[in-house]
């Protein structure tokens, strides 16, 4: 279930939501709240002024009319009620309406000093308003007026305004969520059309992912387009190499054929029967290693050049020890970038050529191309007899077969020209300082694979 995006999209929106909304509708709440407390406050203390103004003291006697001009004063359990306390904190006057109201815990009040508190009786809410207030110099002539009001209809339109609230947020946020659905759905609208896209091409009805995509999916889209061109030339080369393999070894079996048919075989037919069976394996291992390195071409990593270059030396060494081959090696430390398995092929390619046909001394040079786009060279001498300008481009001619080749030069160059070709690499044939061949092969930049 959270594998998917939508769900998990919606899921994040809703918990969002109901805590945006949980936030907005407890800040709605308590302001509402606070406007209405403080309104019933002012009008408390309003209804205070308009019964101090009708106030008499006289020798410390306390006296207001019978009859308030607030009519709820004068009726019994209105639900507003006033009271004055000397400084005894005995009640020396009360309103008709609070005649049968019993009274609060009596707290006096310093002159000019207001005091506001929520009080119940049971289960049922008042707003208290206290206020201390002073006729004289004497202390008879101090008094505390309380004035007080029945707090329920206001609690019963604060639940009101909270289930409005919470129905209109709720209403709100649901409407939100189906807005986030339906940009979903929307949104998400490409990314299908890709999935069913991706289902045809696997039952081939389709070639590629064409189409208008947005902007976001194009790289997606263009990536995969080329992942499906790669495979397809990479199965184009499969059947290439097989044809070219077929095709090649047409002519070593016909020989072979013709020699076993005979009923005895000399030496020299003996001779002749191994160099067919090395031309065979030759050319079949040139054409599994091509289509081995043309399919993995998309393997990329950074391969330290140097201690590469260091374990040929010696394996080399170990290989030519007859000829006290003499490997020198001037290297930076360059990296190249794609599969180790090409640039071993081509460096190995290059030095076993070095040392083969050289005369026993072989340069290794690597380091950063001058240019001014970067890059980075690798370069291999020898001090053979070199290879005559006129065959150095006809022996890095792709398919060229062993017998057509220049002497000296096997399958291996070949190989090399193909691997560099896909890294847009390039090589380039010359004479070298110790009298031989010189193999420089250059990469632009940090080489990469196609």
């Amino acid at each position: 279930m959270l594998n998917s995006l939508r769900t998990r999209i919606v899921i994040f929106t809703a918990l969002l939501l109901t805590i945006m909304m949980s936030a907005v509708g407890l800040w709605l709440y308590q302001s509402f709240y606070a406007a209405q407390s403080e309104s019933m406050k002012e009008r408390l203390r309003l209804h205070s002024f308009s019964i101090l103004a009708l106030a008499d003291v006289r020798d410390g006697q306390f006296s207001l009319p019978d009859y308030l001009p607030e009519g709820r004063f004068n009726e019994s359990d209105s639900g507003l009620y006033a009271r004055v306390l000397d400084g005894n904190l005995a009640i020396v006057w009360e309103s008709r309406s609070a005649e049968h109201f019993p009274p609060f815990e009596a707290v006096a009040v310093k002159p000019g000093d207001w005091q506001y508190r929520l009080a119940s009786r049971g289960e049922h809410p008042y707003m208290l308003a206290r206020f201390g207030v002073s006729f004289g110099e004497r202390a008879d002539d101090r008094f505390t007026l309380t004035v007080v009001e029945d707090f329920l209809p206001l609690q019963r339109q604060l639940r009101r305004y909270a289930d409005g609230l919470m129905l209109a947020l709720g209403t709100f946020g649901v409407l939100l969520l189906l807005m986030q659905l339906l940009v979903l759905r929307w949104g998400l609208a490409p990314l299908r059309s890709v999935a069913e896209k991706l289902q045809r091409l696997k039952h081939g009805e389709e070639g590629d992912l064409s189409g208008n995509y947005p902007q976001e999916l194009r790289p997606l889209t263009s990536n995969l387009n080329q992942l499906l061109q790669n495979e397809q030339a990479q199965r184009e080369r499969y059947r290439n190499s097989l044809a070219d393999l077929s095709h090649s070894l047409k002519t070593p079996l016909a020989v072979i054929t013709g020699l076993v048919a005979q009923e005895a075989l000399t030496a020299a037919d003996k001779d002749e029967l191994n160099k067919q069976v090395a031309l065979m394996s030759s050319r079949i291992r040139f054409q599994l290693q091509r289509a081995v390195n043309q399919a993995g071409a998309l393997s990329i990593h950074s391969v330290p050049v140097k201690p590469m270059l260091a374990s040929l030396r010696a394996a080399l060494l170990k290989v030519y020890a007859e000829r006290a081959v003499d490997i020198q090696l001037s290297v930076g430390e360059q990296v190249f970038t794609g599969d180790e398995n090409d640039l071993m092929e081509i460096a190995g390619n290059l030095l076993d050529n070095a040392c083969k046909y050289g005369r026993g001394q072989v340069r290794v040079l690597c380091g950063e191309r001058p240019a001014s786009g970067g890059g980075w060279y690798l370069q291999v001498d020898d001090n053979g007899p070199g290879i005559a300008p006129g065959e150095r481009e006809r022996i890095l001619q792709r398919g060229v077969r062993l017998d057509t080749v220049a002497a000296g030069q096997g399958l291996g160059l070949s190989l090399v020209a193909d691997l560099l070709h896909q890294y847009q690499a390039q090589l380039s044939i010359g004479e070298s300082a110790l009298g031989g061949a010189s193999f420089r092969v250059e990469f632009a930049g940090r080489s990469q694979g196609i």
